[in-house]
Order: structure tokens, then sequence, then C-alpha cells
């Protein structure tokens, strides 16, 4: 006890001398200051500078006297134990004879002495500080604070507790054992929204047992039909392990797919098994339109998310726990969130120990949606540091993150085609007109695509080089999060769609955002539509837009579709793009102030 106690009295000893050297240095200042004199070498302490030293060195001296009371306390108490100990009858262990526990008490007063020669210092730096003269003004609105002092601002914390590190935080706050008391262990995080007071829940399983003789269905290459056919069935003792089923386990609300295997769930375990998997396995059951780009942007925002709360190792892997055939982000997958190639449940034999599970914190719990973390508060924020996180963690997975923006407005406009197997809807009725319309932008990149025809790292590596994102709503355009840095969405909705996916997306990933909104009437194509986009108004638009991509980075050019060739000459680093794109460079307009 009493080397515990000297330690506490040398962290605070170097605490109150760092507490006195502050309150010198300022005392030094006011004083110099206050006769006039000027130091040399370097400029004097602001008045905000003194301000924060004097502020920060109160606010040292009240933690100090604090800890002081508290030890003096603690010492009090260990007195009392230590002298109740002498009255104990004969025999007594070694360490309560009373000739030891009087050389404790001996050591304990002279660690008394020592707080009391603290206290003293403490009150001589209090003295030193309560006699320094306040400041003679307050700092003037000009003088920047130092960055360590910025505080969020109450929306700014909002949006963080709702898109960021907050939600992280907020997640993790309560742990909940489901099953402990043996060699496994089950604990289950939840987050109630802010939009509806759902909850939801992930949980992580230590040594668990997956029989997967008792796990039924089979993936195959044709969609299942939605509800239970799309998700494993499981007999019961799918799931089995070392520990007990605590009085927590019935208030956790399992989430769908995990809920149906946790039906199952054995708390005995025999011990045999037939293999074990060691490191983290992440047990991923996708959303129910998992080909589709924003339901699965759902899955993979999630993923990032308990990835990042919990702190997984890169040496994770990844099992496709559901019905759903590979789809279109199968390599995405593999490459951002798993160390080895993907597997499946046919993958496994048997009994198989799982040294550590993670249960998918499923599509319905994810910021993605507006009705979770609440449309109003998520159209208010203009960054997330889970969206931005989640976007730097795929692009770094695909060596695409410490890019470049284009050094000229490059724009890609997004088409929707029907295909024999799917009759798709929001289609470009009048693409051609748009095309051309983007076309006669001055020394513009344009490109036409059909992302549903490209592999996915052929799309990320597109979408990264655009600086102009268009296209009508639709799960493509979820796509902008990737786009170049300072990127902006031009988003077509047809006259009957009100839904902010994608503005969401925009803001929170740090882009900029330019809607239009179509009037004609939509063609109907049996269940699906046609969009008619009035060509005059997204002229207007996408003219703003490029307005926007000429300054990004370091551009030099201000003006939009139509611009003169002496204003692009101005900026002297397009020479190559003026080449790359056949357009010929005229001579660049004057910049040099034409008076005196």
């Amino acid at each position: 006890m009493a080397s515990r106690q000297m330690a506490h009295l040398l962290a605070l000893a170097m605490a109150i001398m760092l507490v006195v050297l502050l309150v010198l240095n300022y005392t030094m200042h006011s004083q110099i200051e206050a006769s006039g004199t000027k130091l040399n070498p370097g400029p004097s302490l602001s008045t905000q500078q003194d301000a924060m030293l004097r502020e920060r060195a109160m606010n040292l001296l009240k933690k100090q006297e604090d800890t002081i009371l508290a030890l003096t306390e603690e010492l009090q108490e260990v007195r009392r134990e230590q002298a109740s100990s002498i009255k104990l009858a004969s025999p007594q262990p070694s360490h309560l004879q009373p000739e030891v526990t009087n050389l404790k008490l001996k050591e304990l007063e002279e660690l008394r002495k020592s707080v009391t020669q603290l206290e003293s210092q403490l009150q001589d730096a209090r003295s030193s500080a309560s006699r320094a003269p306040p400041p003679s003004a307050p700092a003037p609105a000009s003088v920047s604070a130092p960055i360590s002092s910025y505080q969020m601002t109450a929306s700014e914390k909002d949006c963080d507790d709702k898109f960021g590190g907050g939600l992280v935080r907020s997640w993790m706050s309560s742990p909940t054992e489901v099953c402990s008391g043996g060699t496994s262990k089950m604990t289950c995080y939840s987050h109630k929204h802010f939009f509806n007071s759902a909850k939801q829940w992930f949980c992580v399983a230590e040594n668990f047992v997956i029989d997967f003789s008792k796990v039924k269905g089979e993936h195959s290459n044709k969609k299942p039909s939605r509800g239970a056919a799309q998700y494993h069935s499981f007999e019961r003792g799918s799931l089995s392990a070392d520990c007990s089923k605590t009085g927590s386990y019935k208030q956790v609300q399992f989430m769908h797919h995990h809920g149906l295997q946790m039906n199952t769930f054995v708390d005995e375990s025999s011990g045999d098994h037939d293999e074990v998997e060691g490191g983290v396995t992440y047990l991923l059951a996708r959303d129910e339109d998992s080909e589709n780009a924003f339901h699965s942007t759902a899955d993979f925002l999630n993923m990032h998310t308990v990835y990042t709360a919990l702190e997984l190792p890169t040496s994770t892997s990844v099992v496709l726990f559901d019905k759903q055939p590979d789809g279109p982000f199968y390599d995405m997958i593999e490459t951002v969130f798993s160390s080895k190639n993907l597997r499946r449940k046919a993958d496994f034999q048997g009994r198989v120990k799982f040294s550590k599970l993670v249960f998918h914190m499923e599509s319905p719990a994810s910021i993605i949606f507006q009705k979770v973390g609440g449309q109003k508060k998520a159209l208010e924020c203009t960054s997330s540091s889970l969206w931005k996180g989640y976007a730097a963690r795929v692009l770094q997975a695909y060596d695409l993150y410490d890019v470049p923006p284009p050094p000229v407005p490059t724009a890609t406009l997004i088409l929707r085609n029907r295909t024999p197997e799917k009759n798709v809807g929001r289609v470009l009725k009048n693409a051609g007109e748009v095309e051309a319309a983007m076309r006669r932008c001055d020394l513009c990149d344009v490109r036409v695509v059909d992302l549903a025809t490209m592999s996915y790292r052929e799309q990320i590596a597109l979408v990264r080089s655009s600086s102009i994102l268009v296209g009508v709503h639709g799960a493509g355009l979820m796509n902008i999060i990737f786009a170049a840095q300072e990127a902006v969405l031009l988003e077509i909705h047809p006259h009957y769609r009100l839904d902010r996916h994608f503005r969401i997306a925009s803001r929170l990933a740090g882009k900029a955002y330019m809607p239009m909104r179509t009037r004609t009437q939509v063609t109907c194509h049996g269940t699906s539509d046609d969009v008619h986009v009035e060509v005059e108004e997204f002229g207007r638009a996408f003219d703003g837009a490029v307005r926007l991509a000429r300054n990004f980075d370091d551009g030099q050019v201000e003006c939009g579709v139509a611009c003169p060739a002496e204003v692009l000459a101005i900026d002297g680093n397009h020479d190559a793009e003026f080449k790359r794109l056949g357009v010929k460079k005229g001579n660049a307009a004057s910049t040099r102030f034409p008076c005196g």
C-alpha cells in the first residue's frame, strides 16, 4: 500500500512542479509587461495567451487540491485498518505482526509528512497565481485560439453523436454479457436510434462452437425470394458454448438472421469439436438487396462501424453467412474486409470452435437510412467521421486514397439500362440530349457509363477520377462517397421522388450536392418508368457544378460550361489537358492590375 501511495505522490509532485512553472512563467510575463519592458528574444505573450495560461494554472491547481484531499482520506483509512490489525488476537500472519505493522505505520507517517509538504508547495503556487494581475482586456475576436482549445458547437456535437465518433462510443458504452461463467462468453452491444428509439444489437462471442451439419440452406446464383428463404435455417444445437445464459439474455433483441440462430443456441458444451478456427471471424448476413449499391452500403458502413468499435485486426476473416448470390460486391468485401478468401457455410464441416466470432450488425441498423439517424438531423450535418472513414477504408484497400482530383472538370454520367433479367426503373429517356449538353463544356472530360456492366474495381477507379457525378436518382449515385476530393453530385429527381439518401451521403462524406427536379411526367414501362429531363434546366444545374469543379484543388479558372479561351488559358497547369482533349489553347487574359 505504501509503495502505491509513494507512486501517487511522485506523480503529484511532478504535476505541482509543472503548475509552479506555469504560474511563475505567467507572473514573470505579467510583471515585465506591466513595467513596459520588452522580452528579448521573442515576442511577449498575447493577452489571450495570458488568460489561457492563468486558466490552465488554476485548473491544474484545483485538480491537485482534489488529489491531495483524496490521498489524505485514503491514508487515514489505511491507518485505521492497520490500527485495528494490531488488536487481532495471536497467532497472527506475519504481515499483521505488531512490529511489521508499526513499521508500515512509520512509513505511512513519512508519507503524511510528504503530503503536508506538498500542500505547502501547492499553497505557495496558489498564492502566486492569485497575486498575478488579471488580463487588461479580453482577447480580440481576430486572434485565433490554439487548435487544441477548439470545441465543437452543439450542432456539431449532435452530428458527431449521430454519425461519427459519438455514435461508436454509444454502441460500446453498455456492453451486455448474455452468456458467461465458463470458458466461453458472449457480449452484445446496443444503440438506441435517435429517430424512433428502437434498439439494435450486434454481438461478439468467444470460444463458441458452430455445428455446420445443423446449419441448413445453400446459396445459388439466383436471388432467393424475400423473407425466411434468404437466410439459413438452424436446428437445435447449431450454436453451443461452455457458458450459461445470464439474466440479460432475454433482454437482447438479436437481429433477424442472428436471432434465428440464437433460437437454437445451447448453453452447454461437451467440449468436443472437429477443428478450431483461430483469430477473428466475422459472420456477414447481408441485406436482402445485396446486389444494390445503396442497400449493400448499409451493410458495409455497419461493418466499418463494428471494425472501428471493436478495433478488429487486419487478420479478420469474413464468412458470407446467407443464401444470397455472390453478387457484384464479392470482390469488394474480400479486398476491404477480409484477410482470407471469402468463405461460405459449405467451406466448413462438422463442429468448428471459433476463437472469436463477430455477428454482423445487420443492415436495418445502418445510419444510411433516414429513419435511423433521422432525416432532419442528417440534412443539417455536413460531415461524418464514419462515412469518411468507411470511404477511406475502401479507397486505401484499392490503392486509390491519396489521389489528387482531376485537373479539369471530369463529369461522369451514370445511366440505368434495362436487361432481360431486370426491369429497372428511372431510365433516362433523353440520355442523348443530356450527354450532348454535357459535352458542350469547354475543356471538360465527359464519360457516359452503365456501372452494372463494370467490375467493382473498374467502377471505383472511374468514380475516383470524377469530379462531377451525374445521374437520375438510383443506387449507383452512392458512389459519390468515393469520388474525387471536393466532388459534386448532380442528382436528377423524378417529379415523384422525395428521397434524400444521396444528399445525405454526399454531405456526410464531405462532397458538394446539387439537385434538380424534373417536371415532365414519367413514362411507364410496365412496373418501371422512363424519366425525361428538361435540358435547359439541366444545363443551368450542370453549369453550376462545372463552376465549382474548375476551382477544386489549385484550379484558377472562373467560368462554367461556356468558357472563353482567354479565361481557360489563365491556368498554366492545363497545358497537358488542352493537348489530351484536343482543345486549342488561346492567349491568356491579362491578370495585371492596370491602374497607377
